[in-house]
């Protein structure tokens, strides 16, 4: 089992496999971005953490992330890279 713990270490979900968890890891992302367009929260400064524990309580995967709520979530695992940034 694979437990999703927030930044306080709070466990809000759990799943059999790993690849599960990163599936529901990435509907959380996708719950809180949602949540901070629909209350207009300034998200200037507001970063996220997540992380993903195995039944031996090791951390073998997280996320982070600070909502952009000018666009639609994007899954990381759909995520193209931008063209406009980085070096070239």
């Amino acid at each position: 089992m694979f437990q999703i713990r927030d930044e306080r270490g709070n466990v809000l979900d759990e799943r059999p496999t790993f690849e599960a968890a990163e599936e529901r890891l990435e509907e959380i992302c996708r719950q809180a971005t949602e949540q901070a367009a629909a209350n207009a929260e300034g998200v200037n400064e507001m970063t996220l953490r997540w992380t993903i524990v195995d039944t031996a309580g090791r951390e073998v995967g997280w996320m982070s992330l600070t909502p952009d709520t000018t666009r639609p979530y994007e899954p990381i695992s759909q995520a193209q890279p931008d063209d406009d940034q980085g070096p070239a």
